[in-house]
């Protein structure tokens, strides 16, 4: 297939064990949260059940079956999980490449596991890699889970080439050493590094920091970024989704 100039659509966002605000659990609200934006890509994080497989072939014709989502009504849907909690949901044709956690063998693992989940999606003729994470709630977890992320394992593995989306919940800041060395790993291997907000994500009451990060190659260009503000995210999940408009070619 030739590859094509094209746009999609693509969202990050932390569900919170799918806990709202005010602690009621919600599948329904999240379902709604995502198809009120209309993303051609979802990448979750903190989705309770995440560590069951969907049926042969990836592919399920809800966001998540056994959770209980809402029916789109938009066709299939392809929907890879890794055991932590990380979700990639796809209008697109998607090929899991690898899924794990993220734990040095040379350290004591975090009281919550962390993990990373690697597709690749199938876009108008383009291989396009998605990783997606979400890190720990200390510095020195996460200073040893970004050493694991950036190595050969993941980023920095031949087959993660661009075009590239790395996205999730990171625990940091864009001024932190961790923001600093994932652009790094990222420049090293792609020449430059775009990235894709300039709001607050958390918490999604009353939103001051920026926890919630996508990074991606420059074979894609950013055309327009959107954290939604309204009476149903700010109750929906403890963060704020991240939607991000994205063209490739």
């Amino acid at each position: 297939m030739a590859k094509q100039h094209c746009s999609f659509t693509f969202m990050t966002y932390n569900v919170h064990r799918l806990i709202g605000n005010d602690r009621h659990t919600s599948a329904a609200r999240i379902a709604q949260v995502i198809e009120t934006y209309q993303p051609d890509i979802v990448a979750l994080q903190e989705l309770p059940g995440a560590r069951f497989r969907p049926e042969e072939g990836g592919c399920s014709r809800d966001l998540a079956h056994d959770l209980a989502l809402l029916e789109t009504g938009r066709g299939l849907v392809y929907t890879e999980r890794e055991r932590w909690g990380n979700v990639i949901l796809s209008r697109f044709p998607m090929r899991l490449v690898r899924a794990g956690g993220l734990h040095p063998e040379t350290r004591r693992r975090s009281i919550v596991p962390r993990g990373v989940i690697w597709v690749e999606i199938e876009i108008c003729g383009h291989t396009v890699q998605v990783v997606n994470t979400h890190l720990g709630l200390t510095p020195p977890e996460r200073s040893s889970q970004v050493e694991v992320l950036a190595s050969a394992e993941w980023l920095q593995h031949p087959a993660c080439r661009p075009p590239i989306i790395l996205c999730g919940d990171f625990n940091a800041l864009p001024s932190s050493t961790i923001h600093r060395r994932l652009k790094s790993v990222l420049n090293d291997e792609q020449e430059s590094l775009s990235f894709g907000h300039t709001e607050w994500t958390f918490p999604s009451h009353y939103p001051i920091v920026r926890f919630d990060h996508l990074f991606v190659s420059p074979s894609l260009m950013v055309e327009s970024v959107e954290i939604p503000q309204t009476q149903l995210t700010r109750v929906a999940s403890d963060h704020l989704p991240l939607v991000v408009r994205l063209r490739l070619g």
